[in-house]
């Protein structure tokens, strides 16, 4: 049987699936052993007789070699292209009439999605479950940087903490926080069948969006906690921890609606968040505040002279310059809400392809990580086109792959190259493979 494996195996080029298909095998070699042996064959006889059964081991090889290779997701490459295509002509378009962004803004935006593209391709090579096999490492590396630029308070106008990362400038450490979703859900797997123990771990490790809360804005926070939140539930759903799913799910949904309730009594009556953010909170609860959601307003105004296609013919004189929290706006503005609709279609199809790829997954590892992102796209886009309408507050959150900053760019492609770096093992990570 050895000899047999080898040359099955040599004949599969991806060294990631062997391991797998090898198991496979011997498996299926020794079950139909097992068989003979029962009808009263001697065991060498059976194991030869079970071996001779799977046939030649070149052509076995070679069709297993077929199945068990890495493949690319075709469909969402090609979404994400589009929107890349997309995002740099909206960019030339729209930045180009913002005299303050002086010339070459869209082209300079164009560099950096044609960068953020290769990145996600680089990540698309890359092995997933080498963060499975690191999670925890990985995860108290985040919280400590967390903490330490917490601590340093490296801030601008109290807006948010930043890093400079060259050809994508500025980026705000509130955008790099969501690397930690994927994060999280390796360690969700990592803590698979642990019991009330493993439940209870998870949670704390649900923590890292209150460590990152001066260090991020407050809507950041708050959206990042609703995705780990999230991906905990389809944990216990799953049955993950084997504990009772209903009892586990309706306390953890219990506690943690009181908890950001009490938080956020907390920090308005006590001093944990700045000023602007208490004022906001007050405001949007009702109470008496200092703060003016003025932009809030002019939006819902601006609003009223969309049309469906073409420009309104206004000048957004009101709003910021062209950023994340308003973009959606001025390409609505200069382009009619046609444009609108079709990029917000073509983001919840990204973010829907990604929970449908991930849904597929043979490895829970990789099906985890993948929803996770794929929640995060979703969420984050319908809080973008609800703050378009002016349903919500104002806040700072970027718009997947239309992020005029270079965090926002940079964030959305490492994601998507993690979902594709998914999908190209899903035919070669087995269910039973550990990290």
């Amino acid at each position: 049987m050895d000899e047999y494996m080898r040359i099955l195996l040599e004949q599969i080029h991806c060294v990631q699936a062997r391991e797998m298909v090898g198991e496979e095998i011997r498996n299926h070699i020794m079950d139909q052993a097992q068989a003979y042996e029962q009808e009263g064959m001697d065991r060498d006889r059976a194991l030869t007789d079970a071996v001779r059964d799977m046939g030649n081991p070149v052509e076995a090889g070679a069709a297993l070699d077929r199945i068990h290779r890495p493949r690319m997701d075709w469909r969402m490459l090609a979404l994400v292209g589009l929107l890349s295509v997309c995002s740099i002509l909206v960019h030339i378009g729209v930045g180009g009439r913002q005299e303050m962004l002086g010339g070459g803004y869209g082209w300079r935006h164009g560099v950096r999605v044609l960068m953020g593209f290769g990145l996600m391709l680089a990540v698309y090579r890359l092995d997933y479950e080498r963060i499975g096999k690191y999670a925890k490492g990985i995860a108290a590396g985040c919280f400590f940087m967390a903490w330490a630029v917490s601590v340093m308070e490296i801030g601008l106008n109290g807006a948010g903490w930043w890093i400079s990362l060259g050809i994508f400038g500025k980026i705000s450490v509130s955008d790099l926080c969501y690397l930690y979703i994927p994060v999280y859900g390796a360690l969700l797997y990592r803590y698979k069948g642990k019991g009330y123990l493993g439940v209870g771990k998870c949670i704390l490790w649900m923590s890292f969006p209150l460590l990152t809360l001066r260090a991020s804005c407050l809507s950041a926070a708050v959206l990042l906690s609703l995705v780990l939140m999230a991906m905990f539930s389809v944990a216990v759903g799953k049955g993950w921890f084997a504990v009772s799913k209903r009892k586990t799910l309706a306390v953890f949904w219990t506690a943690f609606g009181l908890l950001p309730i009490g938080a956020v009594v907390f920090a308005v009556r006590g001093d944990g968040l700045a000023l602007y953010q208490t004022e906001r909170i007050k405001d949007f609860l009702g109470e008496e505040s200092s703060y003016l959601d003025y932009q809030r307003k002019m939006i819902m105004e601006y609003a009223k002279s969309i049309r469906f296609i073409g420009s309104s013919g206004r000048e957004l004189t009101d709003l910021s310059s062209i950023n994340n929290d308003h973009l959606l706006n001025f390409v609505a503005n200069d382009y009619g809400m046609a444009a609108l609709l079709f990029i917000g279609i073509l983001l919840f199809a990204v973010a829907a392809r990604i929970i449908h790829v991930s849904c597929g997954q043979r490895h829970p590892l990789g099906m985890m990580m993948g929803c996770g992102c794929g929640l995060f796209f979703e969420m984050v886009t319908a809080v973008d086109i609800l703050h378009f309408f002016g349903r919500i507050p104002s806040m700072r959150l970027f718009l997947p792959f239309f992020s005029p900053e270079g965090g926002g760019i940079l964030v959305a492609y490492l994601l998507a190259g993690m979902v594709l770096s998914v999908h190209r093992y899903r035919n070669i990570k087995g269910c039973g493979h550990s990290v």
